[in-house]
């Protein structure tokens, strides 16, 4: 009898132990599995250096936005806006530093603070009305994008100011400064989720939001902040994809890119039910969509195979999601 319970208990841990490695390494063994896909299919093509940094270079500005996204995701929530946002800002961006001729720090600082708005919206709809974050940020995305072909009556902004175009340009090691923008944002992006106490609020709200509450922990402010930072990422992800293409139009996001922050997100190991989800995950999940992007380019696959592809894979991380919740039960 009590070698049945140790074999039992043994089983249970074996058991347990896979789970544990699942959850914690399963964006590395998806994102190893997407690398290896890549070698085998072009090897000379894919593992290039300037492949490699060409991959890394365009992830970077959907990584930002990722990072808020991931914000967002940890509460239980999700931003189906910032796409759309991600367009106004860009346009703001180019109004304010070409047609009104404001110095460029000063457009910089203007973009954020829409960013930011657009969020505060968000959160307060969200949280005070308590409408379900779907239909808000959906409704929000689409607001936005009115608003913004009215202003811009559908046209675009450039050239952008030259200071701008060259921090754009501009190579430190050998990564563009996007590239370095990305990083400084996942360092933050990781004291905030992981060494600060609003990071582990963020986790206690996702998890439970009324144990929350009675533990002391603000959730009205914490869910209302998420939102204040994805939209605050998001117009600093449009201010560099302004400058990167030298272009300012509202038609650069959109459902594909919000498509995009969401799939990577969840990649990376964010729970599409809160409680969970890491920066540098987020990370790891953005460059594996693009280098399924790079892998279907090198091989002569068209675009709307490639969203094909994407919504498979979005699909089956929801799946995924269920079956492992219900799993650890």
């Amino acid at each position: 009898m009590a070698a049945t319970n140790a074999k039992t208990a043994q089983e249970i841990t074996g058991k347990q132990r896979t789970r544990n490695f699942a959850k914690k390494y399963g964006n590395v063994i998806i994102f190893a599995c997407v690398f290896l896909a890549g070698i085998i299919a072009r090897p000379a093509a894919f593992l290039s250096l300037n492949n490699i940094i060409g991959i890394i270079s365009q992830a970077a500005i959907a990584a930002i936005c990722c990072l808020g996204m991931t914000f967002v995701l940890m509460t239980g929530g999700i931003d189906l806006s910032v796409g759309y946002v991600l367009g106004f800002c860009t346009y703001i961006f180019g109004w304010s530093t070409v047609t009104a001729g404001l110095p460029v720090i000063a457009g910089i600082l203007l973009t954020l603070a829409v960013g930011a708005v657009c969020g505060l919206l968000n959160g307060i709809l969200v949280q005070v009305f308590k409408i379900p974050a779907f239909i808000v940020t959906l409704g929000t995305g689409y607001i936005v994008y009115g608003i913004a072909q009215i202003v811009s009556s559908g046209s675009a902004i450039t050239p952008l100011p030259d200071s701008m175009l060259a921090v754009s340009r501009t190579n430190i090691l050998g990564l563009n400064s996007v590239v370095w923008f990305m990083i400084l944002a996942t360092i933050a992006a990781y004291f905030i989720l992981h060494k600060s106490t609003f990071g582990r609020a963020l986790t206690s709200v996702g998890l439970n939001k009324e144990a929350s509450a009675l533990s002391g922990i603000n959730v009205s402010f914490t869910t209302i902040m998420v939102y204040v930072i994805c939209g605050t990422l998001t117009a600093l992800g449009a201010v560099l994809m302004a400058a990167r293409v030298n272009n300012c139009v509202v038609t650069m996001g959109g459902t594909d890119f919000t498509f995009t922050a969401i799939t990577a997100a969840v990649l990376g190991g964010a729970s599409l039910f809160g409680g969970i989800g890491t920066a540098w995950g987020s990370l790891l999940g953005v460059f594996t969509i693009y280098m399924i992007q790079n892998i279907l380019g090198i091989l002569g696959v068209n675009f709307y195979m490639y969203t094909a592809v994407q919504s498979i894979i979005i699909l089956a991380a929801i799946i995924f999601e269920n079956v492992k919740n219900r799993l650890l039960q």
